[in-house]
């Protein structure tokens, strides 16, 4: 192991080492660290996605718990019903990931696609709004701890879906990796080549992205842990991993080992899982990215924006304003107390109200009379009609 001079790409790792060829027999250390998967896993099935929409985030200065905008998606292979449940069993509330990089290719002066582009994609789908809709499952967003190039070796050609977590748990075992035991809510990501001594590798049977959990021994310890690896395919093009990545990220966030979210009928050996009955995607700031199904939307989704545009229509003032409705950006309606909308405010969300006569759009801000008393008002920009007092009166339903 070596550290690599190339800090600034992101990349903390280079690691050399071989892969036995088919049939030969590993080290016995090595062999005791392999087992089976633990029950089964969730796959990224081999499908064509509807055409891609293409969107970019708006950034906002806003902190707190805003609404996150999202896009719903009604195309083939969206479920357009479905119920979701968890088994009281595992999620990743705050995953440290880990990202290997797999295979001779990545490490050519030339390759189809750069580990940098990969890794400024993940951080583009970890940091953005693409999970924001996870928070309705007790998920929020992972952090990227570590990132390892293993361009010295390939992995097996054709490969098996448990490759990638058998490598990664001889990882460990050599000192890599931390212990499982130690890092109990991470997640490693490992990016397949496309091509391996001068041909195509070839995935397990209508798979290109997999994720599951593996029993890993510590014997110098002598204790057992659980490694939670996810790896994703790789055609020589950015949008196929991005997605196949985004895929598996978000169900290994929510279903690590199969007890986490599933949607009914769940299964213990192939995880029926949120990106399962969705196969929408979209560009989100230049990045595919897979849709998931939201409970909350009852659709598939992507959110594309932290944090929610709502239109004014009407208050509610028997002395003063105590309620607020009207609809959000999506034509949805709503109505919410006074201190609801200033909690979303503060939140990063965006109220407006639109001038009937003008067509002029105010933002509707918190002022203070003093300290201890906040009040709601429309910024002043001398037309009248877009003013919160100057909308009609309606009681809260």
């Amino acid at each position: 192991m070596r550290s690599d001079s190339s800090a600034k790409s992101g990349i903390d790792e280079k690691i050399g080492g071989t892969i036995g060829k088919s049939g030969e027999p590993a080290p016995s250390s090595t062999q005791e660290r392999r087992n089976a998967a633990l029950k089964g896993g969730g796959i990224v099935p081999r499908r064509k996605l509807p055409p891609i929409v293409q969107l970019k985030k708006t950034q906002h200065t806003g902190g707190g718990s805003a609404q996150p905008h999202v896009v719903k998606f009604h195309n083939s292979g969206d479920a357009a019903n479905a119920t979701t449940d968890t088994d009281h069993g595992t999620i990743l509330y705050n995953a440290s990931l880990r990202v290997v990089f797999w295979g001779r290719e990545w490490g050519l002066a030339n390759p189809p696609v750069t580990v940098s582009k990969v890794l400024n994609d993940v951080q583009s789908i970890i940091t953005g709004p693409y999970l924001d809709g996870l928070q309705q499952y007790g998920v929020s967003k992972p952090r990227l701890v570590q990132t390892l190039v293993l361009d010295s070796e390939d992995p097996p050609n054709p490969i098996d879906k448990d490759d990638a977590g058998n490598r990664i748990k001889d990882l460990i075992g050599d000192g890599v990796f931390p212990e499982p035991i130690d890092d109990n809510e991470g997640v490693y990501a490992v990016f397949l080549p496309s091509m391996v001594g001068g041909k195509a590798l070839t995935l397990p049977p209508d798979m290109v992205g997999y994720h599951s959990n593996y029993l890993n021994f510590d014997w110098g310890d002598f204790d057992f842990s659980y490694v939670h690896v996810a790896w994703a395919g790789n055609d020589g093009k950015p949008d196929t991993i991005s997605s196949n990545f985004s895929h598996e990220l978000v169900e290994a966030l929510t279903d690590p080992d199969g007890s986490g979210w599933q949607v009914d009928p769940r299964s213990s050996f192939n995880w029926n899982e949120i990106c399962d009955v969705c196969a929408s995607a979209m560009k989100l700031n230049g990045v595919l990215v897979s849709s998931y199904w939201s409970s909350q939307d009852n659709a598939c989704i992507i959110p594309d924006r932290d944090f929610t545009i709502y239109f004014v229509q009407w208050i509610w003032r028997p002395s003063h304003i105590e309620w607020l409705g009207g609809v959000d950006e999506n034509g949805n309606s709503w109505q919410f107390p006074r201190q609801m909308v200033m909690d979303l405010i503060h939140g990063g969300d965006q109220f407006k109200v639109d001038g009937a006569i003008s067509g002029k759009k105010s933002t509707v801000g918190i002022y203070y009379l003093d300290a201890r008393h906040p009040y709601l008002a429309t910024n002043t920009d001398g037309v009248p009609d877009d003013n919160l007092l100057a909308l009609p009166q309606r009681r809260p339903s």
